[in-house]
């Protein structure tokens, strides 16, 4: 058994989990309940279908693990040539497990003796840089410089505010007289 933290914040990261059952075992398994209710029950944790993936390795022929990895979820191929040969002799089933397991809070994995840890993998990171601009328009200030528009007024709102002035005016003049 081995427990494993997982923090709110990590996102975009993939544990690779080789599952110590035989295969017939596993087939027997998932016919029998869905792959997130096995998961669940291997991690101690409760986990959706979206947090997990769980296949044989023989599904995987001709592309290998590896390049599943890389291909398939864009993690650094530095990061697999690391564990390349850990990666090529598994066989079986394995449990990818997908940080978003921990959308509501920090969770501790507790898992058993049939799941072993073979690898943690990042997501590419974003990159923010780009190659500058080389249009004149594109400098600062360069934009033409308009005065802004005074708003005009209206030849009918005024004759309207003279007309009820002047009505004004002469019903305190008749008042008065």
């Amino acid at each position: 058994m081995s427990l494993i933290d997982i923090s709110m914040a990590e996102h975009g990261v993939i544990r690779v989990f080789a599952i110590s059952r035989p295969m017939s075992d596993m087939a027997r398994a998932l016919k029998q309940q869905p792959k997130a209710a096995l998961a669940s029950e291997m991690l101690s944790h409760a986990v959706s279908a979206e947090d997990i993936e769980v296949f044989a390795i023989s599904d995987l022929e001709g592309v290998g693990l590896p390049t599943y990895l890389t291909d398939g979820y864009d993690i650094d191929k530095d990061a697999i040539r690391t564990d390349r040969r850990r990666l090529d002799a598994l066989d079986g089933y394995v449990l990818l497990l997908f940080s978003r397991v921990n959308n509501d809070g920090d969770v501790t994995l507790n898992t058993g003796a049939e799941l072993t840890l073979i690898g943690t993998y990042a997501g590419p990171k974003a990159s923010h840089t780009g190659t500058p601009i080389a249009s004149s328009s594109a400098a600062p200030y360069s934009g033409v410089a308009t005065a802004p528009k005074t708003p005009t007024r209206s030849r009918v709102g005024s004759a309207i505010t003279a007309m009820a002035v002047l009505a004004a005016l002469l019903l305190i003049w008749w008042i008065l007289r």
